[in-house]
């Protein structure tokens, strides 16, 4: 029976994972609809499509996984692990590819190769999503390698001389899945970084060439760059809340049963939880479809 500690935390983590499965449901329905419908997304929606689904499943891999642990044994959760490292990965990558995007589209850059990714990043947005599932595909691999060394690899009954299973996971997992896990983490989360901080420069420079032409300081392209500049500051907010937990408790991992655990998954997937009712209120498409649901319930 948890303490009466783990079992708040348990039901807060529970709250806020059905909040983001509610939120990224409803994504994955008003675009996959659209999809269905004409074969076919607008760039932006095409990658916000991909994160909820993505994020759909982490969160219900997550709620399963953390729950049969606890309640029953871990070994049944081995596999869910597993997928549960690919969509954490794929969710990391979609959403830096979010933030590119913005950041491509919306940054006034006269550079070539800016120009030149300028007009050419909607049509590399399905290749980039098809190369971001095979490179979170990768840590498949390895993950397989790992189950298949603690629960399948026999072992002989004298451990005189020998490695235990329990030391061949644990020098697997630190030669070789820990700096695997980093890379695939780490990466697309500097790649984020960039597209935030290139979006800053492009709102100085246009701040600085709007003083020299002495235009008004509110015109449409400013708002533009202003409103994006938000999204990826909560973007970054939403990713360092994400990113640093996820880190910290692979590199430290708590066991299931203390409150540390249960507080570092609370923290873990709160704003993962709370970004995607931001996405819904940002994006037109989104918000209509709500308001249309919200006004036939009502009428109902």
């Amino acid at each position: 029976m948890p303490s009466l500690l783990i079992l708040f935390f348990m039901i807060f983590f529970l709250l806020e994972s059905m909040a983001g499965i509610i939120e990224n449901g409803f994504i994955i329905i008003v675009l996959g609809r659209e999809w269905v419908q004409y074969w076919s997304l607008p760039p932006g929606d095409m990658i916000l499509a991909s994160l909820g689904i993505s994020r759909f499943f982490l969160q219900w891999t997550a709620v399963l996984s953390n729950f049969y642990t606890y309640f029953f044994s871990i070994n049944g959760t081995i596999y869910t692990s597993i997928f549960w490292n690919f969509t954490n990965a794929t969710t990391f990558w979609f959403t830096t590819w979010l933030a590119v995007f913005y950041c491509v589209k919306i940054s006034s850059f006269t550079h070539p190769i800016f120009l030149w990714l300028k007009w050419r990043i909607s049509r590399f947005v399905p290749w980039l999503l098809l190369w971001s599932l095979l490179i979170s595909t990768s840590i498949l691999i390895p993950s397989l390698v790992k189950t298949y060394l603690v629960f399948q690899l026999p072992v002989g009954g004298n451990y005189s001389g020998k490695i235990t299973l329990d030391d061949r996971a644990l020098a697997f997992h630190m030669k070789f899945f820990l700096p695997l896990q980093m890379f695939i983490l780490l990466i697309p989360f500097f790649f984020f970084l960039a597209s935030t901080i290139l979006l800053i420069s492009s709102l100085c420079r246009h701040l600085r060439n709007m003083q020299h032409h002495s235009a008004g300081p509110w015109d449409s392209s400013m708002q533009v760059h202003i409103t994006t500049l938000k999204s990826l500051f909560f973007f970054l907010i939403v990713c360092m809340s994400y990113v640093m937990p996820v880190i910290f408790h692979i590199t430290v991992p708590f066991s299931v049963c203390s409150s540390q655990y249960w507080i570092w998954e609370v923290v873990t997937y709160a704003g993962i939880s709370i970004h995607p009712a931001f996405l819904i209120l940002n994006s037109s498409k989104l918000r209509m479809a709500l308001k249309k649901m919200l006004h036939y319930h009502e009428a109902a």
